[in-house]
């Protein structure tokens, strides 16, 4: 994977809703690569690569979990409320960039060192605020602070041999995928084939901007490319993994917005297997994703999940394996250039 496009990537200010940025700074790698690009009024970004009658769509959620204001008191303090799942405590002490109305405003969610504190620390959203050294609502307002301001953790990228630490990796890994996915389709769409690579929005508030994208295209098939759990920590049992760093490309069997197809399944692994592509697969009856949508939409499309394991989603410091990435990559590649093996698999003779 191309680190130097992860980055900035990762780096990029995207809270569900507010995924312009993310947008266009995918638009510049692309534009070159494709043969049509738009942008529907749900944000989504939709390139086309081919012309062919079996459209092909790949997917990857450009949103990250964020926060926006509610409120500014008198004395500058920031109140905010979460933009998709995110737990208080994971907020303490971790700086917020805010997309201000005036530019990009930075501060911290405070709380009193250990020494001062009376009580344990804050544990709901009610009970957090954002410092950003304001005197009054008055200076915070004219910085552009003011409630329906998005924002999301201050962001670092770390990269040492294989592993990555950054935010939003969930699912700027999968951005990342479809960006180099869209440099090298033109070596394998060929034929019959019309491939439509998605990076759309809102996935972390409810798999809203997918649904528009989904309607437009109207794809014969499917492939979601995510960002997934990996609880492979001390603290949890061998059985509650999920999914394990280092073992390679996650393939969904199920989660609780679908149940993969099995024929589809049972031939991804087929391939997978046959062409050395490392990957383990999971079953998650607690996550979903942009599948749930897609795969029930007209009469249905077979849709298969493809996710890069990484540790502490939904925190402003995710790890991931490179080479689990790598072979997100080379397995969706795999299924794209072998998408008839594939849609032949699934048809049930009547």
């Amino acid at each position: 994977m191309d680190t130097a496009t992860l980055s900035k990537l990762t780096l990029e200010v995207g809270p569900s809703g507010f995924e312009d940025r993310v947008i266009r700074t995918v638009i510049s790698m692309i534009r070159n690569h494709v043969d049509e690009v738009n942008v529907d009024n749900m944000g989504n970004l939709i390139a086309r690569i081919g012309n062919g009658p079996f459209k092909l769509m790949v997917s990857a959620h450009a949103d990250e979990v964020g926060v926006m204001v509610s409120h500014v008191d008198q004395r500058g303090f920031i109140k905010v409320v979460p933009i998709g799942g995110i737990d208080p405590w994971v907020m303490i002490e971790q700086e917020i960039v805010f997309m201000g109305r005036n530019g990009d405003v930075y501060g911290t969610v405070g709380v009193d060192p250990p020494h001062l504190r009376r009580e344990k620390p804050p544990s709901r959203f009610e009970e957090l605020y954002v410092d950003a050294g304001f005197t009054s609502n008055d200076e915070a307002s004219k910085a552009g602070i003011l409630p329906g301001v998005a924002g999301t953790f201050a962001g670092s990228f770390r990269e040492r041999g294989n592993v990555v630490i950054s935010k939003a990796l969930d699912n700027r890994v999968g951005c990342s995928v479809l960006v180099d996915l869209a440099k090298e389709a033109n070596e394998i769409v060929t034929g019959d084939l019309s491939l439509y690579l998605v990076w759309n929005t809102q996935e972390e508030v409810g798999l809203r901007g997918i649904n528009a994208a989904v309607n437009a295209i109207n794809p014969n098939m499917a492939i979601v490319v995510e960002t997934t759990v990996a609880a492979d920590i001390p603290a949890n049992p061998e059985s509650e993994w999920v999914t394990r760093i280092g073992n390679g490309a996650a393939i969904r069997a199920l989660d609780r917005s679908m149940i993969t197809n099995p024929r589809l399944l049972s031939a991804v692994l087929e391939l997978a297997s046959s062409r050395g592509v490392k990957y383990q697969i999971q079953v998650n009856p607690y996550g979903g994703t942009d599948a749930g949508s897609i795969h029930v939409h007209g009469t249905g499309v077979p849709t298969v999940v493809v996710s890069t394991p990484a540790r502490y989603i939904h925190t402003p410091h995710s790890v991931i394996n490179l080479n689990d990435a790598d072979q997100v990559k080379s397995l969706v590649n795999l299924i794209v250039r072998e998408h008839n093996v594939l849609s032949n698999a699934i048809k049930i003779q009547v």
